[in-house]
């Protein structure tokens, strides 16, 4: 198992922060990653709720809800895959808001427990994420703080 952690001030209320976070309709509007998403069942995002979707350099994916706690985290789950068919092992990527004097404090955390292939590509699947979490910070802080 690999981890990767960092974070962020944004400046702005934590239940925006978290709510922009959570909500893929939100992130389509902030991720450049997100070409599409959508999430079953409908309602509120809660702890098994499944959000399929497209996205830029991984094409295809299904990502499960775990660990939701609103105004507080929540985890994405998948499975990683390549041409959405090879397993590459097990994706965790949780987001964490915390509030400080009206500030939130945004921590992303990321877990990759690679399988079969996923063992000899873990170095180039880490620094793909390690290079991510820099520019997702940076479009996530423009969006929430309304600078894009």
């Amino acid at each position: 198992m690999v981890e990767l952690i960092d974070n962020t001030m944004v400046n702005a209320p934590l239940e925006s922060v978290y709510e922009k976070l959570l909500n893929p309709k939100e992130q389509l509007k902030w991720n450049t990653l997100y070409l599409e998403a959508s999430t079953k069942p409908d309602g509120p995002i809660k702890d098994g709720t499944v959000m399929t979707g497209l996205f830029k350099g991984s094409g295809k994916a299904t990502v499960t809800f775990e660990n939701v706690i609103p105004n507080k985290e929540f985890t994405h789950f998948s499975k990683l895959m390549i041409f959405n068919m090879i397993y590459l092992g097990d994706f965790r990527h949780t987001y964490k808001v915390e509030d400080v004097n009206g500030s939130t404090k945004f921590t992303q955390k990321v877990v990759f427990e690679p399988k079969g292939l996923g063992k000899i590509m873990i170095g180039t699947i880490m620094k793909g994420f390690k290079s991510r979490l820099p520019e997702s910070f940076k479009e996530f802080k423009a969006y929430a703080e309304h600078k894009m």
